[in-house]
């Protein structure tokens, strides 16, 4: 299904299973002494993970702020432009704090923290790729630009940690979208492409 998904369902299902497998398979082929010997680890940054830093935070304070955020259905079912900066300015600042810090607790804690740090990671990204989008498509509803822009037919790319960025990526085949308020001609492409994570470099991976 294109340009529209339901929040629950086929797709939890799916991101359930497959984070599970995806973290079994990662966890089993690092133990494999051929697998450690010859390739270089990375990590992606080191925020949720214990440092030197004396500045605590705990998960459930993080989570609880970037639930704030994104919980609302005024500021996320329906974006608006001025609200998603109010938001990614918070949001910012507070990766700008658990990055200068160092979580607390036990080990299970730890993983936690973690966890926290990927949700304010994404609800970053989030945030930024919908302020990109200047237009209302499938599940992105913007109040300040309510109709659908043919010329942005296109995917919007994101990522960075400490500094993010956002660019487009060029769609192959659009598809007609059968919108009797503002259709989409099928002809409509994207003209610019630009950075994308798989073929860019990320500044914040290091070797472990």
């Amino acid at each position: 299904m294109r340009g529209f998904t339901g929040g629950g369902s086929y797709n939890a299902a799916w991101a359930l299973s497959s984070g599970f497998w995806a973290g079994a398979g990662a966890a089993r082929y690092s133990t494999q002494t051929k697998a450690a010997s010859n390739r270089e680890i990375w990590r992606a940054g080191r925020t949720g993970l214990p440092n030197t830093n004396h500045r605590p935070w705990s998960a459930k304070e993080v989570i609880q702020q970037v639930q704030a955020e994104v919980f609302p259905y005024t500021r996320n079912w329906t974006r608006q432009g001025d609200e998603l900066t109010e938001s990614l300015d918070r949001l910012d600042a507070l990766w700008n704090s658990i990055s200068s810090g160092t979580p607390i607790g036990t080990a299970l804690d730890i993983v936690k923290a973690r966890e926290a740090a990927a949700m304010l990671a994404t609800s970053r990204w989030m945030y930024r790729s919908a302020l990109a989008r200047n237009e209302t498509r499938g599940m992105h509803r913007r109040r300040d630009f309510t109709a659908i822009d043919p010329q942005q037919q296109h995917r919007v790319t994101c990522g960075g940690l400490n500094e993010l960025w956002t660019g487009t990526a060029r769609v192959n085949d659009p598809v007609t979208v059968n919108v009797a308020s503002s259709p989409v001609p099928a002809t409509s492409t994207a003209s610019q492409t630009s950075k994308s994570i798989a073929s860019e470099p990320h500044p914040e991976l290091e070797p472990t």
